[in-house]
């Protein structure tokens, strides 16, 4: 197998793009994401190295039989493509020879693999604010169940104050407890719904969301703008949540008082009723917290 490295220091040379492309589209995998997304020629050759890495990694872990044999740097996890923002990128989730029991009660969407590495006993508990959100964390985890209705988290902070760790350590013994777990990285799980409406299963995926025992929404205020997901899904997916006391829990980049705004395409009084419907659910089913300090780097 010619590795992607090897590709890469042809281009040195005149390259033969139209050929290169012939390549991935024979692949299967890559033909269908780049239809699913409608990429342009120029796109495909900007991201060639992605799918080379891709279909490399991809042809190693066909041929694995144990995580013992893994041969990747990103060892018991398998890779796929990610398109977001316009960026063509590869993320990974655990293979099938990497599952524990716990595992299988979360059903990861769109999120790098450290959902499954994060855990409470490492959070860096520097700050009152860090302090705070992990006795709510250890009380929800102690008196939460089906029939004791505790409010989810809605956290906000800078990016890389550490919000998907929080929330992926705290997904992560709440699965340990045999509780059944949606963590999905919101902007690209709008993408994913947006494309579902050409593929007729929308809907299964909504009842799914709203169904979920623990859902958790990554990044929400960080998606490409739709009314119809703010109005027909997000609005659906919470008031279900809400009427059925099933917790939800979020992170964003913006305080709620300022998500209002975000959630907004206009300053007409009917988008900001819309807007605010949307942050009216999410405060009754959340209690907010702030990530004032940055994590310490060991």
């Amino acid at each position: 197998m010619k590795k992607a490295e090897d590709y890469l220091k042809a281009f040195d040379k005149p390259v033969d793009y139209d050929k290169l492309i012939d390549d991935f589209m024979a692949d299967e995998m890559i033909k269908k994401f780049i239809m699913d997304h409608d990429l342009t020629r120029d796109q495909i050759i900007k991201a060639s190295h992605v799918f080379l890495t891709f279909k490399e990694e991809r042809e190693i872990c066909n041929q694995c039989h144990s995580i013992e044999e893994c041969k990747l740097k990103t060892v018991g996890f398998t890779p796929h493509l990610t398109y977001y923002n316009k960026r063509i990128q590869i993320e990974y989730s655990r293979c099938r020879y990497n599952q524990s029991k716990f595992a299988n009660n979360i059903d990861a969407l769109y999120i790098p693999k450290r959902i499954f590495e994060a855990s409470i006993e490492d959070m860096d508990l520097v700050g009152e604010s860090r302090k705070e959100i992990h006795r709510y964390m250890l009380d929800f985890i102690k008196n939460y169940d089906k029939n004791h209705f505790i409010k989810g988290m809605y956290i906000s902070g800078k990016y890389g104050s550490g919000k998907t760790y929080v929330l992926a350590a705290l997904a992560n013994q709440l699965a340990k407890n045999d509780h059944k777990i949606i963590f999905a990285y919101y902007p690209d799980l709008v993408r994913e719904l947006k494309s579902s409406i050409g593929t007729g299963d929308l809907e299964q995926k909504i009842t799914k969301l709203k169904a979920i025992d623990i859902l958790f929404l990554d990044d929400i205020g960080g998606e490409y703008f739709s009314k119809f997901i703010r109005d027909e899904v997000l609005g659906s997916i919470l008031q279900h949540r809400l009427l059925d006391n099933l917790p939800t829990f979020f992170s964003s980049n913006f305080p709620i008082s300022e998500l209002v705004n975000v959630l907004k395409d206009s300053n007409s009084q009917q988008e900001s009723i819309s807007a605010l419907r949307i942050v009216q659910r999410i405060k009754r089913m959340s209690k907010e917290f702030v990530l004032k300090d940055m994590p310490r780097i060991s």
